[in-house]
Parts: C-alpha cells; sequence; structure tokens
C-alpha cells in the first residue's frame, strides 16, 4: 500500500516538472497572428536587419517585430566615399635647382719681391746710388714678414776670397736697414753665394758689373697684399 503511494507521487511530480517547462517555454514564444485563410499560424521570415548606423554599423538576422525600428536617423546614408587614386597621391616633384654659390676667389700667394744693388770691383762699400734703392723701397721693406739678403760675386779671383766678399757686402746691405729701420732687424735672414749664380755672362766688363750684386728678396705680409 505504502509503494503504491510513493509510487503515484513521483508520477504526479514529473508530470508537474513538464507541465512547469511547457508553460515557461510559452513566456519566450512570439505571438504570429493566424492566417485568415486556413485558421493557422504562419511562421514569420527572418530577414537582415542594421543593429547600429555610420561606421560601427552591424548585420544579423532577426524576427520582426523583434527587427529594430527604422527612425529618419537611422536611415541616414553617410556621404559616399571618393575613391583615392594612389597615383594622384604621387604628384610629381619639381626638381629644384641648387642655389649657386659664387665660388670664393682663390688666393693666391704674392711672388717675392727682389731689390738688387750693385757694387765696385773688389768692394763691400755701398754706393750712394745703393744707397738710394734700398731707401726707395723701405716702405716695402717694413710690411714684409720677411727679408732674406743674399751676397753675389762675379767669376774672378779665388773661391774662397768671392765666398768673404759676398757675406760682406750682404752684411753692408744689413747694417744699412738695421740703421734706418732696427724694426726690421727681426726679419732680416743672409746669405753668401760667391762666385755662383750669374745673371749676366763674365767674360764683359758690363756682365761681371752686373754679378757683382745684394738680392734683398721679400715677400709682403698677407694683410697688406691688396
Amino acid at each position: 500500500m505504502t509503494a503504491r503511494v510513493l509510487h503515484r507521487a513521483g508520477w504526479l511530480a514529473v508530470v508537474g516538472c513538464c507541465t512547469a517547462v511547457a508553460a515557461s517555454c510559452s513566456l519566450f514564444r512570439t505571438s504570429v497572428p493566424a492566417n485568415s485563410a486556413t485558421g493557422r499560424h504562419s511562421t514569420a521570415p527572418t530577414r537582415l536587419a542594421q543593429l547600429d548606423f555610420g561606421r560601427d554599423a552591424v548585420f544579423a538576422q532577426c524576427v520582426p517585430p523583434a527587427c529594430p525600428t527604422r527612425t529618419p536617423k537611422t536611415l541616414a546614408s553617410e556621404a559616399p566615399r571618393q575613391p583615392i587614386d594612389p597615383v594622384a597621391l604621387r604628384a610629381p616633384v619639381e626638381p629644384v635647382a641648387p642655389a649657386s654659390v659664387p665660388p670664393s676667389p682663390a688666393t693666391q700667394a704674392e711672388p717675392p719681391r727682389t731689390i738688387t744693388v750693385q757694387f765696385a770691383l773688389g768692394s763691400a762699400k755701398l754706393s750712394p746710388a745703393a744707397r738710394s734703392r734700398l731707401d726707395g723701397n723701405m716702405g716695402d721693406l717694413l710690411r714684409a714678414r720677411r727679408i732674406t739678403i743674399i751676397g753675389r760675386t762675379d767669376s774672378t779671383g779665388p773661391l774662397a776670397f768671392n765666398q768673404d766678399l759676398a757675406l760682406a757686402r750682404a752684411l753692408a746691405v744689413r747694417d744699412h736697414l738695421r740703421r734706418t729701420h732696427p724694426a726690421l732687424t727681426a726679419t732680416l735672414t743672409l746669405q753668401a753665394r760667391g762666385a755662383c749664380c750669374f745673371i749676366a755672362p763674365n767674360d764683359t766688363l758690363a756682365g761681371r758689373a752686373q754679378n757683382r750684386r745684394v738680392e734683398v728678396v721679400f715677400q709682403m705680409d698677407e694683410e697688406d697684399q691688396p
């Protein structure tokens, strides 16, 4: 008797659960109007609906009336985008000519200048003409950064004598410059070249007279050059 009662109670519980599940499913069922001709409910077709708008728009399938309602705002369409031509983006670049830079004038070193004074045969004494020539070029000598005084002789006489005579003639010119302008002392350099470096033939009196000389070689300071 007790087992039969328990068996009936179990069946009643199962039936109650099924009824509850069926009732809950009916809550989510969308009511669809019945077809007037057949009297049966027709199944509503699904359609593709836009769930957003603009660049963020997404599309999904829905069943009316669960689909979103269209409004003037959602129906507004964005302006059509113009296709971008990649060739148009690459605008031709016009070549730009480099700015012309005027060439700087080449700095050319001024060639050395030479003042030549003559001496009598076998003498190392400055003549009035030699002093006058040195004094006339004193303005340039004062602007020179270095002055080289070179004594010369002709080819007559012993070599040792000519060497001493060439040095004596160079010393005579140096002493005159130092006495006239002591500031030139730091720029003066001596050389003696006896019986050497002739500028004229020694077989004539005139040629030997030209070879008996002192050469004052100097170069102007760069700041004083034009």
